[in-house]
């Protein structure tokens, strides 16, 4: 489990995930409410990941090419010297450069570089929805033996749809910070599963994306 994020520039910053080696800290736009699916932000977070078409994917990638660029200018990172690279699905060695995945890193990289064959993996079973136990995803994920490319930049970020425990992130910026000393990883995603009756239970915290700006919600909906 992960303690609570803070809002950095209306996203969810996290310092601490469950898995984490690595990582600088992980960034989602909001939450994915277990069992709030009425929602609002839920509602598109879901469809996008179980029921996409061409207009929820075209939403997805303007709001991440939005949201990638505050976050580039808040971290005070310099476009020249950051990468954007995309997350391996568990069926995948290298990315699709046709996938979902790299599309939504292609648009977040902007004015940065974009390295779509920076990572690559033995594939594995699936981690599953985001319910799985933390040990049995890390037990799933033991075998993908991670490996990145060389390159001249000075911070990464990894892009991916959804951050459940950090496992993948924490694999990906291991093996990158390995063959490229010296860099800060960052992970970058739509939203993080959450239950919000177990955040209630367990932190007496009423979870919620109300700290996501009405506008982005038009980003999202606008007519390709």
């Amino acid at each position: 489990m992960s303690v609570l994020p803070e809002v950095f520039h209306n996203l969810l910053r996290y310092d601490t995930l469950t898995f984490d080696d690595g990582l600088a800290a992980a960034f989602t736009v909001g939450y994915r409410l277990e069992d709030r699916p009425e929602d609002e932000w839920t509602a598109r977070f879901t469809r996008f990941k179980f029921d996409p078409d061409d207009t929820t994917t075209e939403g997805a990638a303007r709001l991440m090419a939005h949201v990638a660029q505050i976050l580039v200018r808040g971290l005070g990172l310099d476009p020249g010297r950051t990468v954007f690279a995309p997350a391996l699905r568990s069926t995948e060695k290298v990315a699709d450069p046709d996938g979902v995945i790299a599309l939504l890193a292609d648009h977040c990289a902007g004015d940065c570089g974009y390295q779509p064959d920076l990572l690559s993996k033995e594939p594995h079973l699936s981690t599953g929805r985001g319910g799985l136990d933390p040990e049995f995803r890390k037990l799933l994920l033991e075998d993908a033996a991670y490996q990145s490319a060389s390159f001249d930049a000075e911070t990464v970020i990894i892009v991916d749809d959804f951050i459940a425990t950090g496992k993948t992130l924490s694999l990906a910026a291991t093996a990158i910070r390995e063959r490229n000393p010296g860099t800060t990883v960052y992970g970058l995603a739509l939203a993080k599963p959450e239950w919000h009756s177990m955040m209630l239970s367990w932190y007496d915290v009423d979870v919620s994306n109300d700290h996501i700006p009405s506008q982005w919600s038009s980003i999202w909906s606008l007519s390709a």
